[in-house]
């Protein structure tokens, strides 16, 4: 019998990601498509890209096998927005054009839809022209709605058996959240009733428009600049209630409140932060913003809790991504358990839709029932590392790791800046440890040594420890794991003065819980400076430059270690230690 792959594609026209999952279900692959490409969120850009896709392929799947082609969006939705984009330009041509900005006239959601329809027109004609050419059988092409892959991919990297799911995002097809029972593999939809005549609304719409007054690019993924900087401001009562005015909680949808939404949202200009202001001029609107999301995704959750009661929340969307409110959900709900997956976004749809194409084969399949790695994405090659050491001219060392890590743990201890590669990538927006820079979580200057120096970012913005879970509850208030660097804690006031470096100006932190099983290598490394200074954590923020995705190829981080102020580059193996005279050129 001929084996099925099931190849998931994430399809929206932003953050395209290709995953695979063998025949007996096991995940094989899961990236983004801008760490190949290099490229920030890669706009437009196919996830099954012509080159790439047949290496992986040839990597993971084995020759003669069948995919199973599945998608991140309905072909419903792909033929609704067509015709509401066709729609669209014959207005604009009867009225002239708009003055409106954007791709087409007129307001933002036509061109959200043509931008999506483009996308989805080309989803897995790559892999239709080549996977006859190298091989490998065409089987069934599925699509699947789009909340629903979310759901999928939430749910299936989770420990639970069975808990509630709460999808949140920018939009959907039907809406920009939904809620799904799960019980023991099986997903199903909870119903919504709303009143006649509302009109839906959207957090994550919400979220960026809030991204957009503080002066930062929703385009480019900058809400993570509004969470960081939220925590320097306080409330502005006035801008509070026009906050609240734009959309209100019913049953389980977000619907729009104000009867003159577009006159609100046009009354928010008032707070929008000048051109060649200081960030910290925002503050308060970020502080606000962040505290009305709050507290309409509270009442929203609190709400589907009490139509399906459970101890357990796997929570997917994009708006899964706001860590500054994950750290507060499972005690302000009276959750026992709260699991957002390392790709709650879109690029993690790929591994959603990919589940879901197995699972319709396999529907007796037991699901996994415990929390899966992050660690599913490329390794480097070894043929760039051996050019590294023959012709780089950098002095470079291979050494056993008994040598290496107690030397680069003892380098963290003296104040370097390491820049750290190993083993597969990261699936998902934040480097875990085999993506990162690495730091001493005790220097009172590291974090705007860092920011001024290596990541060329605004020195408002924090960075995250990453600490060994034994010692999770010495460090941190009403400790929660947390794999995937998903959700911010409150520092103990006690020990914030140890770890300087990676507590906000708020008192929290972003923390990443260690997995020994998953990260042997790096749990040994920071074991290595606990041994050293009795902190038993690391400074973690991903390998890259403001603006750029984390590192991909050999060369990518090697571009960034010539180019900042690293001091040491480890890529596997192998150790690079900046000298004066490399620094001087």
């Amino acid at each position: 019998m001929t084996p099925r792959y099931y190849v998931g594609l994430a399809t929206t026209f932003h953050d395209p990601a290709l995953a695979l999952v063998a025949p007996d279900g096991e995940v094989l692959f899961a990236e983004a498509g801008e760490r190949f490409l290099q490229d920030k969120r890669a706009f437009n850009c196919p996830p099954d890209h012509i080159h790439r896709t047949p290496q992986l392929l040839a990597e993971y799947c084995e020759k003669g096998a069948e995919l199973c082609v599945a998608t991140s969006w309905s072909d419903q939705i792909a033929r609704m927005y067509q015709a509401n984009v066709e729609a669209h330009y014959a207005r604009a041509e009867i009225r002239g054009p708009s003055s409106g900005e954007g791709p087409l006239p007129g307001d933002s959601v036509a061109a959200v839809q043509a931008a999506l329809v483009r996308s989805l027109s080309q989803a897995g004609r790559n892999l239709e022209l080549m996977a006859p050419l190298h091989g490998y059988r065409l089987g069934p092409r599925r699509a699947y709605d789009h909340h629903l892959t979310h759901a999928a991919t939430a749910c299936y990297t989770s420990p639970f058996d069975r808990a509630l799911c709460a999808v949140v995002d920018g939009y959907g097809e039907g809406g920009a959240c939904d809620f799904f029972r799960y019980d023991e593999g099986r997903l199903g939809r909870l119903k919504r009733r709303r009143p006649e005549g509302t009109e839906l609304g959207s957090l994550g719409g919400f979220y960026g428009m809030l991204c957009g007054l503080c002066g930062f690019d929703p385009t480019r993924g900058e809400e993570w600049k509004v969470m960081g900087l939220a925590a320097y401001g306080a409330v502005d009562e006035r801008l509070r209630e026009r906050l609240r005015e734009l959309y209100r909680i019913v049953e389980l949808s977000i619907d729009i409140h104000a009867p003159d939404y577009a006159s609100v949202v046009q009354s928010l200009r008032e707070w929008q932060r000048r051109p060649g202001t200081s960030p910290l001029t925002a503050a308060d609107v970020a502080h606000t913003g962040q505290v009305v999301f709050g507290e309409l995704m509270s009442e929203l959750l609190r709400n589907a809790l009490k139509r399906h009661p459970s101890p357990c929340l796997a929570l997917g969307g994009g708006c899964a991504l706001n860590s500054a409110w994950n750290g507060r959900i499972v005690a302000e709900l009276g959750l026992e358990h709260l699991h957002v997956p390392s790709a709650p976004g879109d690029d993690g749809n790929a591994l959603g839709a990919a589940f879901l194409a197995f699972r319709e084969d396999h529907p007796g399949h037991p699901p996994p029932c415990a929390p899966m790695t992050p660690y599913l994405g490329s390794r480097l090659d070894q043929g760039r590392i051996a050019q590294l050491i023959e012709y780089g001219g950098l002095g470079a060392q291979v050494l056993p790791d008994d040598e290496l890590l107690p030397r680069v743990a003892a380098m963290l201890a003296e104040g370097k800046i390491v820049g750290w590669v190993e083993g597969r990538a990261e699936f998902g927006p934040r480097a875990l440890g085999h993506r990162s820079i690495l730091a001493d979580p005790r220097c009172p200057g590291m974090k705007d040594r860092i920011n001024a120096q290596v990541k060329f970012r605004e020195d408002f913005r924090p960075f995250a420890p990453s600490v060994l879970p034994e010692h999770g509850s010495e460090y941190f208030h009403c400790y929660q794991p947390s794999p995937y660097m998903e959700r911010a804690l409150d520092v103990r006031p006690e020990v914030r003065n140890r770890i300087p470096a990676v507590v906000h100006v708020d008192g929290t932190a972003r923390l990443q819980t260690v997995e020994e099983a998953w990260a042997p290598r790096y749990a040994r490394l920071i074991r290595e400076f606990h041994r050293l200074t009795g902190v038993p954590m690391l400074l973690d923020t991903s390998f890259n430059v403001m603006g750029k995705p984390i590192v991909h190829a050999v060369e990518d981080a090697l571009a960034v270690f010539q180019t900042t102020g690293l001091d040491v580059l480890v890529l596997d193996d192998v150790l690079v230690v900046k000298t004066t005279s490399m620094t001087k050129g």
